[in-house]
């Protein structure tokens, strides 16, 4: 596998590089480029909606979703941009939508006070994203359930100089047990006993999700060719930490090591990219084994 340097990666290496020589015992990190104004305004409209979501077959889950999916519709614009998010609360309880690497006032947070949407209302955000980030947003009038819930998608600020890719945009995050309308294949904690009309997946079943979803037969694949650059945007969201592992690929990480398995707590987010020179269907998932066997595996089908 010929390896490419993410972002991150090049700017550890270009830091330590202009520190040799240097008698400082810390190497301090390269400034983030910040891009200037573009005068370009992106509106996105997001409407909170409850619905049952599938998570897999016959995995019925009581969702709050953005726009009637999990995640919400991912937001892209280009670095210097200003968003305009209006959001509609179509739903029976209070909701919110907080981003990170933006720029906002304190009342455009969606934390607390008018920047939350209650019901029957629509309260419009406005953000300048000066930076290039793949970053979630997510629900911040009741984070805890708002999130469990489905409330959250991916925000992609795109370099102006971003070199063409094929993209794929991971998000990570967990469900819970009680929010299921329904849940096949669940063992009684008392006798063990597995009912009828269910495939018995271990404790941790569709609890484990990529972009919604859970296990390589509901999980959208992901798709390359050979030649591709390969870029991937892994957020996780929820309240587990995560691996995301990818066979047969290694790619050079933000700390300048080789891998081929990142690791992400709750809210965090990584890109890196590689040049595609491997054709097969290859596994993706979780290295966390109950989390795997929990729904967090897909495949990555690359074709010659």
């Amino acid at each position: 596998m010929r390896h490419s340097v993410s972002l991150g990666s090049l700017i550890f290496i270009i830091a330590t590089l202009n520190a040799c020589g240097n008698d400082e015992s810390e190497v301090a990190a390269a400034e983030p480029t910040r891009y200037p104004a573009t005068g370009v305004t992106k509106t996105v409209e997001l409407r909170v909606e409850d619905k049952i979501w599938e998570v897999g077959p016959s995995a019925l889950y009581n969702a709050w979703t953005f726009n009637g999916s999990i995640p919400g519709p991912t937001i892209e614009a280009t670095a210097g941009d200003r968003i305009v998010v209006r959001l509609t609360n179509d739903s029976k309880h209070a909701a919110s939508v907080h981003t990170h690497l933006v720029e906002f006032e304190q009342a455009q947070d969606g934390a607390d006070g008018p920047s939350i949407a209650q019901p029957g209302q629509t309260v419009t955000y406005e953000w300048f994203a000066p930076y290039a980030v793949a970053v979630p947003y997510h629900d911040h009038a009741d984070e805890g359930e708002g999130v469990a819930r489905g409330l959250f998608g991916a925000l992609i600020v795109h370099a102006p100089d971003e070199k063409p890719a094929n993209e794929h945009v991971v998000v990570l995050s967990d469900f819970e047990t009680k929010f299921f309308a329904q849940l096949p294949g669940v063992a009684d904690p008392v006798t063990g006993k597995i009912p009828d009309g269910g495939t018995y997946r271990g404790p941790h079943q569709y609890m484990h999700t990529m972009n919604g979803h859970a296990y390589e037969d509901s999980i959208p694949h992901f798709t390359g060719s050979v030649g591709d650059l390969s870029r991937w945007r892994v957020i996780s969201i929820g309240i587990e930490a995560h691996t995301f592992h990818i066979h047969g690929h290694s790619w050079v990480d933000s700390d300048g090591l080789l891998t081929d398995n990142i690791q992400l707590s709750p809210g965090t987010y990584k890109t890196f990219e590689f040049q595609e020179d491997r054709a097969g269907e290859w596994l993706v998932h979780c290295h966390f084994p109950n989390h795997m066997a929990g729904g967090m595996m897909t495949r990555y089908d690359v074709t010659p």
